[in-house]
């Protein structure tokens, strides 16, 4: 077994003193620490794969266990319903050998997190996270389309195949509006029509005699109305994957394929 790396072999790599790097990586206030500075420390820690002593205190009852938190901006309650489901197949794809913490924005430095999934957030936000925290990132429900970091989504146009051969004519595809716009726009461009509903009083009002939909709370919706739904669960497939990209951006091996997209 190799030797500990210790916060004094941080700040000999990083030029800077042991105290600056324990304010640091324990995001301690009040101190005149440059972005420069801090950001040189993070990649560091994360080059040597130091794991502060601050994961003690927090959430850890085996020493074994990794610590993934879960970013989101998810606001209105049928988010909310979704994520709750979507949390829970996670927990079970990781099972026990992982902990799950949430964070809602205003996201900052994650300290005692081994990982970060960043769920149904915009591109913007994803990178802001990433810049802030120099460990593995992992966007779901989000195109960031860069070999730096995993990224998982459903397949909408193998998704639409199935769909099309189910219903063999017109149909909805009726779907929570994701917050990032370019798979906002993905989604638009691979059926022909679609409707984004974000909210109780427009779930409400919705017509339609043939709908496709990948949430579960719109397809329970519609389980007592006459219209003909077609429900489709990627949610464990897609957590499955996640769970399996958690697992190799922590081996810290180098994978060809970064890119992983779902299908039904």
């Amino acid at each position: 077994m190799g030797k500990r790396v210790t916060i004094y072999d941080i700040a000999r790599e990083a030029g800077v003193s042991a105290a600056t790097v324990s304010y640091v990586i324990n995001d301690r206030e009040g101190q005149s620490i440059s972005e420069e500075t801090k950001n040189k420390i993070w990649h560091v820690v994360n080059m040597l794969n130091y794991k502060p002593n601050v994961f003690a205190k927090n959430l850890r009852s085996a020493s074994d266990a990794k610590l993934i938190a879960v970013c989101t901006e998810n606001n209105g309650y049928l988010e909310k319903a979704e994520f709750v489901n979507a949390l829970e197949r996670l927990s079970a794809a990781l099972r026990d050998n992982y902990d799950m913490i949430l964070r809602m924005p205003p996201f900052g430095r994650i300290s005692n997190a081994d990982a970060i999934i960043a769920y149904n957030v915009t591109k913007d936000t994803f990178y802001d996270i990433g810049n802030k925290n120099y460990i593995p990132l992992i966007a779901v429900n989000c195109l960031v389309e860069d070999k730096l970091f995993f990224q998982v989504t459903a397949d909408y146009a193998a998704l639409r195949r199935k769909a099309d051969e189910y219903f063999k004519s017109s149909y909805d595809f009726v779907c929570l509006a994701p917050a990032d716009a370019a798979l906002k726009r993905q989604i638009t461009e691979a059926f022909d029509s679609v409707v984004f509903v974000e909210s109780g009083k427009e779930l409400q009002s919705l017509k339609t005699e043939k709908m496709l939909t990948v949430n579960g709370i719109i397809a329970e919706f519609f389980k007592t109305s006459e219209a003909d739904v077609l429900y489709v669960d990627l949610y464990s497939p897609v957590c499955e994957q996640t769970a399996d990209c958690i697992r190799k951006a922590l081996s810290r091996e180098p994978f060809d394929v970064h890119a992983y997209k779902i299908a039904p």
